[in-house]
Parts: C-alpha cells; sequence; structure tokens
C-alpha cells in the first residue's frame, strides 16, 4: 500500500530578531511543524497574500508596523482573518497583554518563555483551528444535501441517503462538543491569566475594570458550556 504524506501545519514567525527567529524554528522544526520567517510587519502580510498559514506566532515591538498593527490588518482582511495569531513579547504589562486580546490575538505569550509552555499554545490553536474547520466543512455539506432535497421536485431522498445524513448529523453534534469543550477551555485559561494580573495592580480603579471583564468571561463559559 502506498503511504499518502498529508502536509502538516505551517507556522509563520514574524520577529526582527534573528536570534529569536533561531530558537523558535529549531524548537517547531523538531515538533514536525513547517514554518516560514518574517523579519517586520510588511514581509509578514506579503507571506499571507501569497501562502496559506494555520498558525501566526507574532512578535509585538519590531521597526515600523509593530504587532498590534499587523494583527489588526489580518483581521480586517476575509482572507486571512481566521488565522489564530499567538503573540509573544517580553512585556508583561496588562495593557498590552489586554490590548493583545482586544486586536484580535487568540493568545499572548511572555519571553522567555517556557518551551513546553509555548509547544503546548501551539498545539492547543492548531487543535482548535482544525476542529473549526471540519465543523464548517460538515455545515456546508448539510446545507448543499437540504438544498438539493428542497430542490427536487419528485420523490423522497433514498434509505441511504437518509442514513448518511444521519452520520453526518452525528459527527456535527459530536465535532460540535468538542469545539465547544476547547472554547471553554481557554476562556477558562483566559480567565486565570487576567486573575494574576488583578493581584499586580495597585490601581483600584483598574482592579474594577478588569474584575468586570474576568466576571463577563466566566458567564460566557457558563453559558456555553450548557449548550
Amino acid at each position: 500500500m502506498v503511504k499518502i504524506n498529508t502536509p502538516g501545519p505551517i507556522i509563520l514567525l514574524v520577529d526582527d530578531n534573528h536570534q529569536n527567529l533561531q530558537v523558535l524554528g529549531k524548537l517547531l522544526q523538531e515538533e514536525k511543524y513547517k514554518i516560514e520567517f518574517a523579519l517586520n510587519g510588511e514581509s509578514a502580510l506579503d507571506w499571507l497574500n501569497n501562502k496559506q498559514f494555520d498558525l501566526i506566532l507574532l512578535d509585538l515591538h519590531m521597526p515600523g508596523m509593530n504587532g498590534f498593527e499587523v494583527c489588526k490588518r489580518i483581521r480586517s482582511d476575509k482572507t486571512v482573518k481566521e488565522i489564530p495569531i499567538i503573540f509573544l513579547s517580553a512585556e508583561s504589562e496588562r495593557e498590552s497583554i489586554l490590548k493583545g486580546f482586544e486586536v484580535g490575538a487568540q493568545d499572548y505569550v511572555t519571553k522567555p518563555f517556557d518551551s513546553r509552555e509555548l509547544l503546548a499554545r501551539v498545539k492547543t490553536q492548531l487543535d482548535l483551528k482544525s476542529k473549526t474547520e471540519n465543523l464548517r466543512k460538515v455545515n456546508e455539506w448539510l446545507g448543499k444535501k437540504i438544498d438539493n432535497w428542497l430542490k427536487a421536485s419528485v420523490g423522497m431522498p433514498k434509505v441511504g441517503e437518509i442514513y448518511d445524513l444521519s452520520a453526518k448529523m452525528i459527527e456535527f453534534d459530536r465535532n460540535q462538543s468538542y469545539v465547544m469543550k476547547d472554547i471553554c477551555l481557554e476562556l477558562s485559561t483566559s480567565i486565570k491569566e487576567i486573575e494574576k494580573l488583578i493581584g499586580k495592580s495597585y490601581d483600584s480603579d483598574a482592579k474594577n475594570q478588569i474584575n468586570e471583564i474576568v466576571k463577563r468571561l466566566e458567564d460566557s463559559v457558563a453559558k456555553l458550556e450548557k449548550l
């Protein structure tokens, strides 16, 4: 039997520091990820116009266009806006972390980072992206199938088609459950990170604002877990 090798995830590394790129590249290549490099925001956007990526590891401070602006531009482009983005930054100030999430990043990792933690976060985002795409494909399949049946002028679906649809519905429910669990896990992780920041703040107004964010996230998790 001929074994067909499916292409693995492709990750774009964006950092103006060559040493950082070497360390990250080696770490990810050891995990069999395919990688490309960009030394600034403009080069990163050029890459996205010419190649498909599954994840972006984005440095915050770069000459010219900073990471926040790069992330905003990616999120405003419908062709690439769904690519998960993880910020990598030496800044651990709560303002930078919160702004990272506000502009559309999925995660924020501070430097120096723990290799195992970074790889775990990379894997989480890639798994979540894969499950979301599978869910979208099932939705598209169901939509086309239903449209075809509605357009049919006579006759009922064949028994085999009904079984096929039933199997797809079961798959849809299962994938939806997995995706919801992953989303809840990601939100819970974000809540824990924000709660750590509260203890570092001496500004009572800032504490109240962050506590309000935590409460909203916890409410969202509770609602999602009931779905």
